[in-house]
């Protein structure tokens, strides 16, 4: 008996051994992070999510790499083509990509996958104080930047701008400027008298231009076309104190979407399960990295994603008794 367990003992540790090598001589794989124009929402989402999974690096060998793009619709494309591994998206993207709406019209993207949902993106209109504009009713004739094709604000304006029965025909849009600050500066210098956004607050661009430029948010309140075609979307507010030199005596009332990580079906459960289980794990971490992450809740950010979760993430939430 005494040389079984001499000899049993003597086998674990020849296995531990063995898995320790495997794991040191396990290959760094690159987890490329698709996320958005530099001063725009999505990249700074992306960046924290990429330290997030830097901490153990070393541990799980996913090494993230976090690229500017042209935004959330050109991540999925990325992501699914095999370009990218991961991309952050707004969560109505995610939804017309899945469905096979919008952008997608007619061609559902079934190998789409979710991880979990982050911070909310909000829908602004901001002008220039000069402009005289106080409702969106006063676009008329003004000169207004809707966001470049294939971007997310592209589409939402579009859609705000119809439930106010705007068209083309009643406001000069542009939809040509290639970043938000050139966007900012043709606003400044009169060429532009507002644009639409769609992002994380604050946001460092938009400050700053706060504390240079006479500037204001205009009200969003006509959505009930826009929360029935999209349930994802949640009537919020802009709180006065994250832009206190903006020249809004009041909160700004407007419509928010969640974003979300999403990967492909290709991807591998082992590299899904790290990426949620680093998330999960470091949550009280990722909270601190950017104000809009300080009341995220692990509960609401399995709630919003229209794409199947991916089966490596799943694994991970339902072993931990996050999800059934």
């Amino acid at each position: 008996m005494k040389k079984f367990i001499l000899f049993f003992a003597a086998f674990l540790l020849i296995l531990s051994s063995t898995l320790y090598a495997q794991q040191g001589q396990m290959k760094s794989v690159q987890l490329t992070i698709g996320t958005g124009d530099k001063s725009g929402g999505l990249y700074p989402i992306g960046i924290s999510i990429g330290k997030i999974l830097n901490i153990n690096s070393k541990i799980h060998k996913l090494t993230p790499d976090v690229i500017a793009t042209e935004g959330a619709v050109y991540n999925i494309d990325k992501v699914l083509s095999g370009e990218l591994m991961l991309g952050i998206v707004e969560n109505d993207v995610q939804y017309r990509a899945y469905k096979g709406l919008g952008e997608w019209e007619n061609a559902p993207q079934y190998d789409l996958r979710s991880i979990i949902s982050l911070a909310p993106e909000i829908m602004q209109l901001i002008v220039s104080e000069q402009s005289k504009i106080k409702t969106l009713m006063d676009l008329q004739n003004k000169n207004i930047n809707i966001g470049i094709i294939g971007e997310n604000t592209y589409y939402n304006s579009q859609l705000i701008l119809n439930s106010y029965g705007l068209d083309n025909y009643t406001v000069n849009y542009d939809n040509q400027s290639t970043s938000l600050k050139e966007t900012i500066i043709m606003l400044q210098d009169g060429r532009l008298d507002g644009f639409f956004i769609n992002s994380i607050l604050p946001l460092y661009a938009i400050q700053q231009l706060s504390e240079t430029t006479k500037i204001r948010f205009v009200d969003i309140t006509n959505a009930n076309k826009l929360l029935i075609q999209y349930p994802d979307y949640k009537i919020t507010e802009i709180n006065k104190s994250v832009y206190p030199k903006a020249n809004n005596p009041n909160s700004t009332k407007t419509l928010s979407i969640m974003t979300s990580i999403i990967t492909s079906s290709k991807t591998s459960n082992y590299a899904a399960y790290i990426i949620a289980k680093e998330i999960v794990e470091n949550l009280h971490i990722l909270k601190t990295l950017h104000p809009s992450f300080k009341n995220l809740d692990i509960k609401e950010m399995l709630k919003y994603n229209t794409a199947p979760i991916h089966p490596g993430a799943m694994r991970y939430y339902v072993d931990n008794g996050l999800l059934n």
